[in-house]
């Protein structure tokens, strides 16, 4: 019976070392939570106030593929975003106003910590003088066929009357009529187009340009030599060009 109380009283002291473990543990466990809440919340502020400090202020917006564009224009308009929190700042905005530039194609808006924004941007480039017949008014348009502003190049192919359908043509055969200042493209009928020259208009039809217009080339001087203006030449015809006056039509191989 000695033996057996022995047992119970150990068994019992051990219970109550559990008890009483328990017990100063969850008196503990408000004041753990308590102090790792505050350790958060310092934290936090402390993070925050350190993300939102002077060190990520925007001193600088750095552009690179800036070449038609005025980049002291571009600083004006966006002389905003310089002082403001890089962290806080919307790239999707910058996109947004660069993209309603006519001259700009694509944008890349990039973040460089701790304050410098870099912009790269893909410029539209002038393909073609558009020439309104009627007014004479002169506008760019890009190799999409994109309207950039008012204005001329003289190093640039003239087109009239702009048919979205016939504007890829005319840029093939633009090079063919670089050395010359008397040509206008005319893109009324996308199936057929036609080059006008001082004494005359050329149909070109709507493919294999550039072996027709050599083939027109040949017989050109002739024309200035007989002196026949203002004369049609029509290239539409296999391995002949169809040259019409006033007064009649000839046939040339």
């Amino acid at each position: 019976m000695a033996t057996m109380s022995l047992a119970q009283d150990r068994k019992k002291s051990r219970s109550e070392g559990r008890h009483a473990d328990r017990v100063e543990r969850k008196g503990l466990s408000p004041f753990i939570y308590i102090f790792a809440g505050f350790l958060f919340v310092a934290g936090f502020f402390g993070v925050r106030g350190f993300l939102s400090s002077s060190y990520f202020q925007i001193k600088e917006i750095k552009w690179a593929g800036v070449k038609q564009i005025d980049e002291k224009e571009l600083n004006r308009q966006f002389q905003f975003v310089l002082g403001r929190n890089l962290f806080l700042l919307s790239i999707a905005d910058i996109h947004t106003a660069l993209l309603s530039n006519r001259w700009v194609k694509e944008v890349v808006v990039s973040k460089v910590y701790p304050g410098r924004v870099d912009v790269t941007l893909t410029e539209r480039v002038p393909a073609a003088v558009e020439i309104d017949p009627a007014s004479n008014r002169m506008v760019l348009r890009d190799g999409e066929g994109v309207v950039l502003e008012e204005g001329d190049r003289d190093n640039l192919p003239r087109v009239i009357y702009y048919n979205p359908n016939a504007y890829a043509n005319a840029l093939a055969l633009a090079p063919l009529l670089s050395k010359r200042k008397d040509t206008l493209i005319d893109l009324s009928d996308s199936e057929n187009l036609s080059v006008r020259l001082k004494k005359g208009v050329v149909a070109l039809g709507d493919r294999d340009l550039k072996k027709r217009w050599e083939r027109f080339s040949k017989v050109e001087s002739d024309l200035t030599r007989r002196d026949i203006a203002p004369w049609e030449a029509d290239l539409r015809f296999p391995s002949q060009v169809v040259v019409k006056t006033k007064t009649a039509a000839v046939s040339a191989e």
